[in-house]
């Protein structure tokens, strides 16, 4: 795999149009309990890509692989202090005009390896990708925005290809350096996770209060008219919401002490597995669209943080 960033103009000029694949890795700075470094998202991501590399070497052995620099950008970090968070829309701005300025070249592959939830952030990534393959046929893909809604939605198939539970795979009551993102850490860079994370006492989910109820109310009234998956979104948004206005809320949600390096490998086992699959998609042609939660309120992404 070559890195952007080492190649010269010359050797960009011979890099085959139809048979180079670009990855990157972005998500924000963003801090997650006292156990875990602001980089985590970027962390666990890079080693995605690693793995990415590996399979596509195997399965591809014909194209080549170019790694960009990561980028530190995202939306909707958590509000504490420490946590550096990019409005979507500059998010989006960045992204659309890196995947432009690889269009402009010819080439047709953009690989993104994500590892944060926030609501904006996700529609920011599907915007660029849709807007990319309308404007352009180039691939934006970020199979974040799938695997997220998986692991919230408890999706079963998903579920039982990593062999993990419900509070520990990554969804609500998992949400943000808990068992799954530590996990993570155990499996991507365990030299990064400070002191001892098995001491970290559970950061559980909050009663859901206040207005935050309207929202749970409209995702009952969803469900009974069969919007089974947008019904889950507003559970899912209500359940954030009541986290982030929580006025005893813990910079993260779940159990650090849970966590091992195995589930961390299943996890990450299980999410190349579906990155894979939209990556070979691609590759032959299809289009691809990764819709991510609450997609039909978009219109947010607009909104300044």
């Amino acid at each position: 795999m070559l890195n952007y960033q080492d190649l010269t103009y010359g050797d960009i000029k011979s890099l085959d149009r139809d048979k180079t694949i670009f990855l990157m890795s972005v998500s924000p700075i963003e801090v997650h309990g006292d156990h875990l470094p602001t980089g985590t998202d970027v962390f666990v991501s890079e080693e995605l890509i690693n793995r990415y590399r590996r399979e596509l070497d195997k399965k591809y052995p014909d194209y080549t692989l170019v790694k960009l620099p990561p980028l530190y950008a995202g939306a909707n970090a958590l509000p504490v202090d420490g946590s550096l968070s990019v409005p979507a829309k500059v998010v989006e701005g960045m992204l659309e005009s890196y995947a432009k300025g690889l269009q402009k070249q010819g080439f047709k592959y953009l690989f993104i390896a994500d590892n944060h939830g926030g609501p904006t952030h996700q529609m920011a990534m599907e915007s660029v990708s849709r807007k990319m393959w309308k404007r352009h046929k180039f691939y934006f893909i970020n199979p974040f925005n799938l695997e997220f809604k998986y692991m919230v939605h408890h999706d079963e198939r998903f579920l039982e290809s990593i062999k993990l539970q419900p509070k520990a795979c990554g969804d609500d009551a998992d949400s943000h350096g808990g068992t799954n993102e530590t996990s993570l850490m155990l499996a991507s860079a365990p030299d990064k996770i400070k002191g001892n994370y098995k001491e970290v006492e559970d950061s559980l989910p909050p009663q859901v209060k206040g207005a935050i109820k309207g929202v749970v109310l409209l995702s009952k009234l969803t469900g009974k008219l069969g919007g089974t998956e947008v019904s889950k979104d507003l559970i899912h948004l209500a359940n954030t919401l009541a986290w982030v206005s929580d006025e005893d809320m813990k910079p993260y949600m779940g159990a650090p002490m849970r966590a091992t390096k195995e589930a961390g490998e299943r996890m990450l086992e299980g999410r190349v597995k579906v990155a894979m699959g939209l990556f070979e998609q691609a590759l032959m042609g299809k289009e691809i669209k990764s819709t991510p939660m609450l997609w039909g309120v978009r219109f947010l992404k607009n909104v300044s943080e």
